[in-house]
């Protein structure tokens, strides 16, 4: 045990040369070794690194994401994307006035679904929460961690593949957070959500819904640039390279793994399996100056820093809501095909996305030839 915590922590140590050799190893390898040793090194990713990653988030993000974020969460009637899961919910449960049943795909530790099944509770509402995951460890977690607030009897666990997952009767409420952009075979992960969900169920999820492998696309790219080069030299240090970058260089995560590998067709696969009652999109150029390369390179609590920040955003959000480019995270409630009633779509509607999407997709091919 001792010795493979110890391996797991060389291999975190040096993950960076990791990744380069598998992703040299993805350029030359046939497809079909070079797609199971991408989700191979995705299962160890999520070994080595169990914590819950959006803990590790800079603090400029949640100056970032509180100052800009909110008041598009606010035209729902939420001010975290994680109470959009309590609030649908718990209205679908008041809807259908019966005991339901929520399904939840790729937990991790299941922090979101514990204190969710405790905010259910709490409010009288009657629900069951079965969680999936692949990672035992984390799954034996939040088993304590529910056992310990009482939440036993209406909570369940599984240690599975989310993407091969099959469940007996229909759920009402399916949770998906944050586990879209690691599946390779989304057809057939549409389709199966499509299966598993009760005729008038409700699909819930938060994603990244950018370019493959959370490349920028070429409209976002230029904008990074531009405002990189006003940065310092310390604040162009990129904890990817572990060295200062005098200009912004992207990295494609799907080339060594499944991270983000098909995020571009999130929106839409999603789309052919159902309809979409909320489509929230946020976060463009922006991105990479609040995420964890790049973020902890500013202090909200110094007000040169914010200042930045907020040009960013600013233009960001301009780019956006001309539609300059897609965004590059999405907050959606789906129903089934001919189920849905339109709700709120800012800036943009799914379909509007998937076709700035194609259009960027056009854009990056002929800057390649």
């Amino acid at each position: 045990m001792i010795a493979g915590r110890a391996l797991q922590s060389a291999l975190y140590r040096h993950r960076y040369y990791a990744k380069q050799a598998l992703g040299l190893a993805n350029r030359v390898l046939p497809r079909r070794t070079g797609r199971w040793l991408r989700g191979l090194a995705e299962q160890v990713a999520f070994r080595v690194v169990p914590q819950y990653q959006g803990d590790t988030l800079p603090p400029i993000f949640h100056y970032w994401s509180g100052r800009y974020v909110a008041p598009l969460l606010a035209r729902i009637g939420i001010g975290r994307p994680e109470d959009l899961f309590f609030i649908e919910t718990e209205r679908h449960a008041r809807k259908t006035g019966r005991p339901i049943s929520v399904v939840s795909l790729g937990t991790g530790s299941c922090s979101l679904e514990v204190s969710l099944a405790a905010a259910l509770r709490e409010r009288g509402i009657q629900a069951t929460l079965e969680c999936v995951d692949i990672n035992a460890s984390l799954i034996q977690q939040a088993t304590t961690n529910a056992r310990a607030l009482g939440l036993t009897d209406c909570m369940s666990f599984k240690v599975a593949d989310c993407t091969h997952y099959a469940r007996p009767a229909p759920a009402d409420v399916i949770i998906v957070n944050q586990f879209l952009h690691h599946v390779e075979d989304l057809e057939a992960f549409c389709a199966s959500l499509a299966h598993m969900l009760a005729p008038d169920g409700l699909l819930l999820t938060a994603d990244m819904v950018g370019r493959n492998g959370h490349l920028p696309w070429p409209a976002v790219d230029s904008v990074v640039q531009s405002h990189w080069k006003a940065l310092s030299p310390a604040q162009q240090f990129d904890r990817f390279y572990n060295a200062r970058r005098t200009h912004y260089a992207a990295v494609d995560h799907a080339s060594y793994s499944n991270e983000g590998v098909r995020a571009q067709d999130i929106v839409h696969c999603l789309s052919n399996s159902f309809d979409f009652t909320t489509f929230l999109t946020f976060g463009g150029a922006i991105m990479p100056f609040v995420e964890r390369r790049v973020g902890f390179n500013f202090d909200p609590q110094d007000a040169a820093d914010r200042t930045f920040i907020d040009e960013v955003a600013e233009r960001d959000q301009t780019a956006l809501l001309n539609a300059e480019y897609p965004g590059s995270n999405m907050i959606a409630v789906l129903r089934h095909k001919g189920c849905a009633q339109p709700g709120v779509f800012h800036p943009v509607t799914p379909a509007e996305h998937i076709r700035m999407t194609a259009d960027q997709l056009s854009l990056a091919a002929k800057r390649l030839s």
